[in-house]
């Protein structure tokens, strides 16, 4: 396919989500998390049938950065808040704190595997791409999707204070997938520059500060557009010379823009409404440069998914310890947030970006992994959680499966 091919189908792919899609299946069409499009990806892309090839893929390295930053800035903007409300502060730290828990677990296993599985450090024998490879893995499988809890409140009609405290952890583990994965680029100094910890997230922080005082008081949607473009344009680019994170710089932009802007119920409004422009060919493009051309991949991402099994189930705890309604859910409570989304994805994409070769590929496919088979196992245990906490009636819940099945 050529680079112009590439393009237009891109497009068309932002054009479906836009005006098709919906929120990617909270209230449109399509699975929760979105993960059908990575699938897409991988399908067409120059690990299966080869309709994009590898030469078109490196053209389009810097739009796979954007989007990457695009995604990160989404996050940045709803980070902490369930629509317009505030996720209280003690659920902020327990969310927090079971993201951590699951991310350490994941990599933990996965430097486990490659130290001690000759199969599967055959290809990683340094010990510092082993150790990258962990912790790219646990920063891209700690956090949940939100849009699960949110498929289930607004398609399967949960409600609850159950169904509230699972839709408060989803919304506040986002900051350790960021931080891990900053934290991993910006003290890397394979490329000759310095390492500067912390830079991105001030360089971010400042340009959200001036973004919102530039946004001033009254709302025009068409000045938000073209000042949140052009300075999150700005910042990817100048965290690329830099050697910075991507995520966190456009996360902190994201976070200060929301936080100090008089307008901040609008800016929030942002990620629901280009859902499926913004975050359908970002996943699609991850999916392209998913390869699972390596046996010692495989073992990795299988060692790495069932690490992500066991870290939620032990992070499940949290809310078990936190909610009475969480003691009535019974042990599907154990992977009902074990659905992985599109900042999983882009953690992936990110050390794909900064690391080509094993040590991205490898990263890159246990988060494209995680977010297929989150969809397998985290709606399934979530609706059975939610009915035995009570807070999903049995009919109104085979109705509105059968309606996702259709």
């Amino acid at each position: 396919m050529s680079t112009l091919y590439l393009l237009f189908f891109l497009l068309l792919i932002a054009s479906l989500g836009s005006f098709l899609m919906g929120e990617r299946g909270v209230r449109g069409r399509g699975l929760p998390s979105g993960s059908e499009w990575v699938v897409l990806g991988f399908v067409l892309g120059p690990s299966l049938l080869g309709v994009l090839n590898s030469q078109d893929l490196e053209l389009f390295a810097p739009v796979s950065a954007v989007a990457v930053g695009w995604i990160a800035l989404l996050a940045g903007i709803s980070f902490g808040t369930d629509g317009a409300r505030r996720v209280p502060l003690p659920r902020m730290a327990l969310g927090l704190l079971s993201a951590l828990l699951c991310g350490a677990v994941v990599a933990l296993a996965v430097w486990a595997t490659l130290e001690h599985l000759p199969a599967a450090g055959a290809t990683l024998p340094g010990a510092r791409d082993r150790l990258l490879v962990a912790l790219g893995c646990g920063a891209a499988l700690a956090a949940s999707a939100q849009q699960a809890v949110r498929w289930a409140a607004v398609r399967l009609g949960a409600r609850g204070p159950l169904t509230v405290l699972l839709g408060d952890l989803a919304h506040s583990d986002e900051l350790v997938p960021i931080a891990a994965a900053g934290l991993v680029i910006a003290t890397d100094t394979s490329r000759g520059l310095p390492a500067m910890p912390g830079l991105g997230l001030l360089l971010g922080a400042g340009l959200g500060l001036l973004t919102a005082l530039l946004l001033g008081r009254e709302m025009r949607r068409s000045w938000m557009w073209a000042l949140l473009f052009g300075i999150s344009l700005l910042a990817a680019g100048v965290a690329v010379q830099l050697d910075l994170s991507l995520l966190a710089t456009l996360f902190a932009l994201g976070f200060f823009a929301a936080l100090a802007s008089p307008l901040r119920s609008e800016v929030r409004r942002i990620p629901a409404e280009v859902e499926g422009t913004i975050v359908l060919p970002a996943l699609f493009i991850a999916g392209t440069r998913v390869s699972l051309g390596e046996t010692a991949i495989l073992v990795v991402v299988a060692a790495a998914l069932a690490a992500r099994l066991l870290g939620k189930a032990l992070a499940s705890l949290v809310p078990l310890a936190a909610s009475p309604a969480a003691r009535r859910s019974g042990p599907a409570l154990a992977w009902a947030l074990d659905s992985a989304g599109p900042l999983n994805v882009a953690v992936g994409l990110a050390f794909q970006l900064r690391y080509p070769g094993p040590v991205g590929n490898t990263v890159l496919a246990a988060a494209a992994a995680a977010a297929v088979v989150g969809e397998f196992v985290g709606p399934v245990a979530l609706r059975r959680a939610l009915r035995r906490a009570g807070e999903l009636s049995e009919p109104a819940a085979s109705e509105r499966h059968a309606e996702v099945a259709s």
